[in-house]
């Protein structure tokens, strides 16, 4: 299996956002993979959005079930919730 994991610094992380930036994950990753789709291992991608402020409906989105693409591509988003260096 291969593994990507695709971060991104957001000043704040919702639902929608949480769910762009997966959306957009998911197809880059996918265009990155080249083959026949039944002849490669699986990919495993982990889009982490990164933020100061991190809404709970975020961190529920990205709570539930892995996001399946096609046979080869699973996604399980992960929210990371930063705080200011003093």
């Amino acid at each position: 299996m291969e593994l990507f994991v695709l971060a991104a610094a957001l000043p704040e992380v919702d639902d929608a956002s949480m769910a762009e930036f997966t959306e957009w994950a998911m197809d880059h990753v996918k265009s990155l993979r080249s083959g026949l789709p039944g002849a490669r291992n699986a990919a495993m991608i982990l889009p982490a959005p990164a933020g100061g402020s991190v809404q709970p409906a975020a961190r529920n989105w990205a709570a539930k079930d892995a996001r399946i693409l096609g046979r080869s591509l699973i996604g399980r988003p992960v929210t990371v919730e930063s705080s200011a260096s003093s």
